[in-house]
């Protein structure tokens, strides 16, 4: 009975959300999109080339005193783009994270930049798309949204 106990305590605390996520920023327009969410500054680049795009998402802790990030899984960003109102590519589809709280501290002034690389499907050539970039930061969540067209 004390096991049944246990594992429905852990599983009521697993449930939790120990932290609330604050409200996304509004999103931005334009081939490459930066601005200031609190104490980071968040740039977010795509780079479409040939058979591929590239998206670079930068953040940067812009105040004078080291910035915890805190995180509730092993994901810390993640790109999405769709077509229409219709999502044709998560970069965290089929990939699996640690489910373990974890704090990463950024230095003033440091930056950590994320890149991925996606390969669209010959038929949305020539569309215009929308990108999403996302910090996955339960206490400094950023997001960026921008349009742009597949050559």
């Amino acid at each position: 009975m004390r096991s049944v106990l246990a594992f429905a305590a852990a599983a009521l605390l697993a449930a939790c959300d120990p932290f609330p996520v604050p409200a996304a920023p509004a999103p931005e327009g334009g081939a490459s999109g930066g601005a200031s969410t609190g104490p980071l500054a968040a740039s977010f680049q795509i780079q479409p080339a040939g058979d591929s795009v590239t998206f670079v998402l930068a953040v940067t802790n812009s105040t004078q005193a080291p910035l915890a990030l805190e995180f509730r899984s092993g994901q810390r960003y993640d790109f999405a783009v769709s077509d229409g109102g219709r999502e044709v590519w998560r970069w965290s589809a089929e990939r699996m994270f640690t489910q373990a709280l974890a704090t990463e501290t950024l230095a003033p002034g440091q930056t950590l930049t994320w890149r991925e690389v996606w390969r669209p499907d010959a038929s949305l050539r020539g569309r215009s798309l929308t990108a999403t970039a996302r910090l996955a930061s339960a206490s400094h969540p950023v997001e960026r949204t921008q349009t742009f067209r597949l050559p």
